[in-house]
């Protein structure tokens, strides 16, 4: 029992970790600028850039580069069409969106982002999931304890 105590808690421990190695992008449009960033906030610093441009479902590199020391890349976009962004980092890192180019007077239209309620809703299910586990392992070793003392 407790070594199932120990790795549950080390498991939430690394997922915890993981968690933290998140990396989203933040376009704001005029001219493009792009921030790279962790999921705790930390900027995503000399990330590989590539922006692909995609007119009447013809999709084309359009600008490429890298991430300043402050997770920014920016790049000057020619009306229409939608924008891809993929950022790609070291330790398989990589994020990626897609931006409205007909809108390019607001905010455009930002695809790729999962909500915060529906990052709550499954990180319960992945909580109930493991008491789940647990329960049935120790279920499990309850009924395996009852036969071997029933072994003459």
């Amino acid at each position: 029992m407790r070594r199932l105590i120990i790795a549950a808690l080390l498991l939430l421990l690394v997922s915890g970790v993981a968690c933290a190695h998140r990396v989203h992008i933040q376009p704001e449009v005029g001219r493009i600028d792009i921030k790279v960033y962790f999921g705790g906030g930390d900027p995503a610093q000399n990330f590989d850039v590539k922006v692909y441009r995609n007119v009447s479902g013809v999709e084309s590199l359009y600008a490429e580069g890298k991430t300043n020391e402050t997770g920014w890349f920016s790049f000057e976009p020619t009306p229409g069409g939608t924008w891809r962004v993929v950022a790609e980092g070291l330790g398989g890192h990589r994020a990626e969106t897609v931006i409205d180019g007909t809108v390019m007077g607001g905010a455009g239209s930002i695809t790729g982002e999962v909500p915060l309620y529906l990052r709550v809703i499954a990180g319960i299910g992945y909580l109930v999931g493991l008491a789940g586990a647990a329960t049935g392992y120790m279920g499990w070793k309850a009924r395996k304890g009852v036969e071997n003392d029933s072994v003459p």
